[in-house]
């Protein structure tokens, strides 16, 4: 019977031992990067990168009025993110306050703003994207190498062949 008592004794103290040791495990390196795209009714879907060390994309499906990107505190702060349409090709343009660019930063700012409900097909975010804040004329500029005004855009309809 003191058999029994003593080893009852041993474990007890054992586990005591075993919850009084703190833990050593280090908390997981946050290193996601949260992309999230809301609509006009606020719904949002939310792309997720593990981590961002060269150019990565997520294909997404959508029209949206708003971007915002969250970094994880273990990545790079200055990473920044695109977006493309339909095409993939040409980069998508976005405002906050004054900025207009078409990567887009985390810096705390809050959310970028498109001129309306946008379609999305692609989010790349490249640790190589950097800030090309631009206005609406000048954004004009880079994409057809001349700048437009509504006054000389005209439409025409016809069948192409004459």
């Amino acid at each position: 019977m003191q058999f029994f008592i003593t080893v009852a004794t041993l474990l007890m103290a054992a586990s005591s031992a075993i919850a009084a040791t703190p833990s050593r495990r280090q908390a997981a390196a946050d290193t996601k990067v949260r992309v999230i795209l809301r609509d006009d009714a606020g719904d949002k879907q939310e792309i997720v990168f593990a981590a961002v060390n060269s150019n990565v994309a997520q294909g997404v499906a959508g029209i949206f009025s708003t971007l915002e990107v969250d970094v994880g505190s273990d990545a790079q702060s200055s990473l920044r993110c695109s977006v493309t349409g339909v095409d993939q090709t040409v980069r998508l343009f976005a405002r906050r306050g004054a900025n207009l660019d078409d990567t887009f930063s985390d810096s705390t700012n809050g959310e970028w703003t498109f001129d309306g409900p946008t379609l999305i097909n692609t989010v790349r975010c490249d640790p190589a994207f950097v800030a090309d804040n631009r206005n609406a004329a000048q954004a004009m500029t880079g994409v057809l190498g001349k700048e437009i005004s509504w006054e000389s855009v005209s439409l025409v309809l016809g069948n192409g062949g004459g």
